[in-house]
């Protein structure tokens, strides 16, 4: 630029200039500046660069460097763009406390990303924190900006710093660039700016490393100043772990009484003895895991490990099928003798649909009680691929993996175990109880789970304790003996509870299971019609007849047969079969899941018939409801007979007008030879002779 004119020249807002152009053109004359007459359109006058002031023309100069360095900036910014990392937050840029009108402000697009990529980091990198990191980066910038700046102007190296350090100060940095210099500083106080020496030192190591991003960034990343030493590397540290780390859990504040003990009788330095306060600061930055090890033991300290996540989707539903047993929470009244006790509850899920295909109920944790519960899910749900359990005496007994007798290797059912004392291998039926029996449990008022208040589980306790103990003794109950006993579900409300919480589970949305269109996750039940809708109709599990079923191993309990009659659970099952075995003693099996018949067998464990519940109930008299129907339809015709000689009667009323003109005709009295109109009265009276004879009067014999 060899010529300006005084509108040009407002625009850099030199200092000690005026402001207006009318004002600027006298100060031109007064000091008599080159000039000359414009050419181009408006006319006017324009004025040589070089003759003018000096802080003019510096400030000239200036603007036309800042220019061309934005314009090479912009182009390798366009260039790098795609390799720049985002800084976590924008640093709002401090203002310079220079005066703004010194140098003119470039505007450029906001940029607040840098310029180097961790895609691909080094060990070293690994151990930086993001403070570090941010802190190289933005030094990593600041040099690639004062190194560009030297191949633009074609600058030394000293003088690239101190045109860099110079735009700071008078605030005309890229916005960019300006956010990076606090971040570049690292320092917790308010100072914002740096010196000559620090952007020397930067560039210095930033050329001496090697040609990599990541060792630039190494080389320009600041040293940590507040590193602490780990607990780990304590020496006193495995003493006193061998103290406090045992199954009795002791307080710190005693392992470090008897660590002290120790520590003096072996001779160990005294001064080297670490404080209480020491040990507990030095304990408690210990990882969890390291801590608890010894402390806690099986499952408790496995829960603090990580762990494998099974993939239950991958299965098809009825492939794998999870089996555990559970002791119901609540005590309820036998169904046989009303006593109080707890019922086993053993559940059979389907892995791949969590949703409960079969249960049963039992008296105590059985192998009969497992099988019962596979027979129930082999009705309901078909045939297994696999059983998985844990290494309870029901789960691996002979009745279900027996090499001749069980159920497992008579259906070809392969039976997987877990690891004793690995619950969480079987979290998926283990996680379960919470949400059926164990709530179920504590709507009873006999619920004696480990979070009920001792004092009235207690109380519950013993109350049931003592009318159970008074109907044993056949003792006559107390009210409130009575008023207890009530309080006790009985084991029919019980079952109906149970076969309620059962299938309000599988109609309720599983968070484990996909989302639908409406955004709700499928229920067991709906997953489980949804992905064996999927499997073909040949490859869908096999569903075993009941005579199938009825071979299977199953619980079994022995009655009485009386006069073709069983009683099983307050009710009664009959079969014509049974007549021949009035008084014998029988064998029966059952399944809750089927309460309309149960299975006769010889005790010998041959199969006789199958009972029907009320199979020969019939009504007292057949014919009653034919009779009184009849008799009914007699009494309903009587009625309508007077109803409507009633009506006769009202109408012949209001048709024939008043009574005296429907005065009977007495005619009709009369004897049949007399004038129809005639009254026949009589002439002659004739008068008989009577004789009449007085009768003296009865003399009383009490008379006097």
């Amino acid at each position: 630029m060899e010529y300006i004119t005084v509108s040009e020249l407002l625009e850099f807002r030199i200092s000690g200039l005026p402001e207006s152009e009318r004002r600027l053109r006298d100060k031109a004359k007064r000091e008599n500046w080159q000039g000359r007459k414009r050419q181009a359109k408006g006319g006017g006058t324009e004025y040589c660069v070089a003759t003018l002031p000096e802080p003019i023309r510096q400030a000239i100069e200036k603007k036309q460097v800042f220019e061309l360095t934005a314009q090479v900036r912009q182009q390798q910014e366009a260039e790098l763009s795609g390799s720049l990392k985002t800084l976590p937050e924008p640093v709002k840029a401090k203002k310079s406390r220079a005066n703004p009108k010194g140098l003119p402000t470039v505007h450029r697009p906001e940029d607040t990303q840098l310029s180097l990529n961790l895609d691909d980091p080094n060990e070293a990198v690994k151990h930086l924190n993001q403070q570090q990191k941010d802190c190289a980066e933005a030094r990593c910038a600041i040099v690639q900006d004062v190194l560009s700046i030297g191949e633009t102007l074609k600058f030394s190296q000293k003088q690239s710093v101190a045109y860099f350090l110079e735009q700071m100060r008078e605030g005309v940095l890229p916005e960019r660039i300006a956010q990076l210099i606090p971040i570049a500083n690292a320092r917790s106080n308010s100072k914002r700016e740096v010196s000559a020496r620090t952007l020397q030192s930067w560039i210095t190591q930033y050329k001496t490393a090697n040609a990599t991003m990541n060792a630039r960034l190494l080389a320009l990343a600041p040293k940590a100043t507040n590193l602490e030493r780990s607990a780990l590397e304590e020496p006193w540290l495995m003493r006193f772990a061998k103290i406090h780390r045992v199954p009795q859990k002791p307080k710190l504040a005693h392992s470090y009484q008897k660590f002290v003990k120790l520590w003096l009788a072996d001779g160990l330095p005294e001064n080297e003895l670490p404080s209480v306060h020491a040990v507990r600061r030095a304990w408690e930055k210990l990882p969890p895991a390291f801590r608890e090890r010894g402390r806690h033991t099986g499952q408790q300290y496995l829960s603090l490990l990580p762990y494998v996540k099974r993939d239950w989707h991958v299965l098809e539903p009825n492939q794998v099928w999870i089996i555990d047993g559970h002791s119901f929470k609540a005590r309820v009244k036998h169904f046989e003798h009303g006593q109080p006790f707890v019922p086993e509850i053993t559940f059979v899920v389907d892995g791949c649909t969590r949703k409960i295909v079969g249960f049963s109920i039992a008296l105590a944790e059985s192998s009969k009680a497992v099988a019962d519960a596979i027979r129930v899910g082999l009705r309901h749900g078909g045939l297994p691929v696999l059983i998985y359990s844990d290494n309870g005496k029901g789960e691996t007994g002979r009745n279900i993996t027996g090499e001749l007798t069980g159920i497992c290797p008579r259906l070809n059912i392969e039976h997987r175990t877990g690891q004793a004392g690995r619950a969480q291998g079987r979290g998926i039926i283990e996680g379960l109880w919470d949400v059926t029996t164990i709530k179920l449990a504590k709507n009873y008022p006999s619920y004696h789970g480990k979070d009920m208040d001792k004092s009235a589980g207690h109380l519950m306790y013993r109350k049931t304790e003592s009318w159970a103990k008074a109907e044993r003794d056949g003792k006559l109950l107390t009210d409130e003996q009575r008023r207890y006993k009530a309080k006790m579900p009985t084991f029919n409300q019980f079952l109906a509870d149970l076969l309620a919480v059962i299938d309000e589970y599988n109609h309720t949305p599983h968070s484990e299971h996909p989302k639908k269109d409406d955004g709700k996750h499928y229920t067991p039940t709906e997953y489980w019609d949804f992905r064996m809708a999927q499997v073909p109709i040949d490859e869908r599990p096999k569903i075993l007849s009941e005579e199938e079923l009825q071979l299977l191993e199953r619980s079994m309990e022995e009655r009485t047969v009386q006069r073709g009659w069983i009683q099983f659970n307050n009710q009664h099952y009959f079969s014509m079969e049974l007549a021949n075995l009035n008084g014998e003693k029988v064998l029966i099996a059952y399944d809750w899941d089927k309460p309309q018949d149960i299975g006769v067998y010889h005790k010998d464990g041959r199969f006789i018939c199958m009972a029907i519940l009320n199979g020969n109930k019939r009504a007292a008299f057949d014919d009653v409801k034919s009779m009184a129907q009849t008799q009914r339809e007699k009494r309903a015709k009587k009625q309508i007979v007077l109803k409507q000689n009633q009506i006769k009667r009202l109408e012949m009323d209001v048709k024939g007008g008043n009574v005296i003109e429907n005065t009977p005709d007495f005619a009709q009295l009369v004897a049949p030879n007399a004038p129809a109109n005639d009254v026949i009265i009589p002439t002659k009276v004739e008068i008989l002779d009577v004789e009449v004879v007085e009768t003296p009067p009865k003399r009383n014999k009490y008379a006097f």
